[in-house]
């Protein structure tokens, strides 16, 4: 037989009541110059490091790092980086 398990009001009313909160994901799209090797500006303005560079492709941001300050999509003067509201 399996158990139940007991919970709090307090989770009852809180924890489950409650969906979770979906995080904005920054996105760089395909226009990004880097596909060119020449720009560096939405690295150097990320102050947690959170863009993995690559020489041949446009970067890839480490969401784990990302804090979402949006230096980068401030730094980028072509605007190839995006916000979505998936998670």
């Amino acid at each position: 037989m399996r158990e139940s398990k007991q919970y709090s009001r307090r989770q009852l009313f809180t924890q489950f009541a409650r969906p979770p909160v979906k995080q904005p994901q920054l996105m760089i799209s395909n226009i990004c110059d880097n596909l060119y090797g020449y720009c560096e500006s939405c690295i150097d303005s990320c102050p947690e490091q959170a863009m993995i560079w690559y020489a041949d492709k446009k970067p890839i941001i480490n969401i784990e790092k990302c804090t979402r300050c949006l230096k980068c999509i401030d730094a980028c003067f072509i605007s190839a980086i995006t916000i979505t509201d998936e998670s």
